[in-house]
């Protein structure tokens, strides 16, 4: 075992310090060739990576794609990122569904130097690692709650991949593959838990569950009645069925624009809708 984590941790610091030399365009490429985190060869290991240039660091398995670019590029998402530093003020109430390991919830929580984020993970293995992560980098402001959100308060059943899979955090109440196994958990609506916790304010929420946007929505609507607030998400066909989606955050007073660039185009009829990261702004905000 001992000799396995060493030939791995060899082989990252080499692809590293090779990739650090190249051109951006061909860091990518190159790093997935000489360690390829969908390779069966590839057992991964759990390290504690540098995210962005923040001082935030985080817990990460090389094997999973969110902890392969974290290690060899300080990052996941960039243009995720990029939007939530755009949108987000220092004093905002985030509410966030889908955590995964975190990633995204610690830079939220340095965004929100006087804000509080909400953040949600049903699977058990991301759960673990997101709490490690919120107490590595001694988060104050972060609240992590290990049930899903939907339309309704209840059990469901819940699929998720295995450890070694190298998108192990990816998991659904509707992704059910021939590798994926079945697990229960709680789920509660956004409104339930809005009233449990007597929060008083919620600026913005961030899906990113998988196909159970459209749950979260149907089991929030007296809170974005009463918050309206930003809604950023993720809308993907198949996970999604994308025109139910818009059809209905606009039945809910909000406009729709999909993110390219970091620029907003907005959906003017369903007939417009394309897949892609979506801001939905309420109208009478």
């Amino acid at each position: 075992m001992a000799v396995s984590f060493q030939n791995e941790l060899s082989r990252l610091s080499r692809t590293k310090k090779i990739i650090s030399v190249l051109p951006q365009a061909l860091r990518f490429r190159t790093a997935k060739a000489l360690y390829n985190y969908e390779s069966v060869k590839i057992k991964g290991i759990d390290i504690v990576a540098p995210l962005q240039d923040d001082g935030l660091v985080c817990m990460v398995n090389t094997k999973d794609i969110i902890g392969w670019k974290i290690f060899f590029f300080g990052e996941y998402e960039n243009d995720t990122n990029k939007i939530l530093e755009l949108y987000l003020k220092q004093d905002d109430i985030v509410l966030e569904a889908g955590a995964n390991i975190g990633s995204e919830t610690l830079l939220i929580s340095k965004i929100l130097n006087k804000g509080t984020i909400y953040c949600f993970e049903p699977n058990p293995y991301s759960f673990e690692r997101l709490k490690i992560n919120i107490s590595i980098n001694e988060l104050k402001n972060v609240y992590a709650y290990d049930y899903a959100l939907g339309e309704a308060d209840n059990e469901i059943k819940f699929h998720i991949y295995p450890k070694g899979f190298c998108n192990s955090g990816m998991s659904s109440k509707y992704m059910e593959t021939s590798i994926t196994h079945e697990i229960t958990v709680i789920q509660k609506t956004v409104d339930t838990f809005v009233h449990e916790n007597n929060i008083t304010k919620l600026d913005f929420i961030k899906m990113d569950i998988q196909g159970a946007e459209i749950d979260l929505l149907n089991g929030a609507s007296e809170t974005l009645k009463r918050f309206k607030p930003t809604i950023f998400t993720e809308a993907c066909e198949p996970y999604n069925d994308t025109k139910q989606l818009y059809e209905i955050l606009v039945s809910l007073g909000y406009d729709v624009f999909l993110i390219k660039n970091l620029t907003t185009e907005k959906f003017n009829s369903v007939n417009e809708v394309r897949d892609g990261n979506w801001l939905a702004i309420s109208k009478k905000n």
